[in-house]
């Protein structure tokens, strides 16, 4: 519930900006134990994801429920019909904007949000990178903090 009351907060077309921090919120103060998470943290998904080989590349998330393993069921509801695309679409666009925040910082991000209210993804503007690079140099950032762990 705490995540969709964060989309409702901050509305967007684009559902991997509009889930920028639904999956947190939930984290924080809804049920960790509910989707998608499921008592993992979201570092936890995209790394075993990683390990597997079969992380979907983030520019393959579009702004359609399709591409996040939903559909729009009967009663205009968004249902899970991937679990596994749906576990990771949410767990790492979470992970993609806490980086783009500890990276960027906040004024970046808030510049991300309102730039995108008029264009679609501007990364390149905002950040002078593609999401394919944003998306390496985070994924190697996760790495490197999973092997400090060990």
């Amino acid at each position: 519930m705490a995540h969709k009351l964060t989309s409702a907060v901050f509305p967007h077309e684009d559902k991997l900006i509009r889930n920028h921090d639904g999956v947190a919120t939930e984290e924080r103060i809804g049920n960790p134990l509910t989707h998608p998470g499921c008592g993992f943290r979201s570092d936890d998904w995209v790394l075993a994801f990683k390990r597997m080989n079969l992380l979907i590349p983030l520019n393959e998330l579009g702004s359609d429920h399709e591409s996040w393993g939903h559909k729009v069921a009967e009663d205009g509801f968004p249902a899970v019909f991937d679990q596994s695309q749906a576990i990771q679409g949410l767990c790492r666009s979470r992970l993609l904007w806490h980086y783009l925040i500890l990276t960027y910082g906040i004024n970046k991000i808030t510049q991300f949000y309102k730039l995108s209210g008029r264009k679609e993804r501007p990364w390149q503007d905002i950040f002078m990178m593609t999401l394919q690079e944003l998306e390496a140099n985070w994924l190697k950032t996760l790495q490197v903090e999973e092997k400090n762990k060990r």
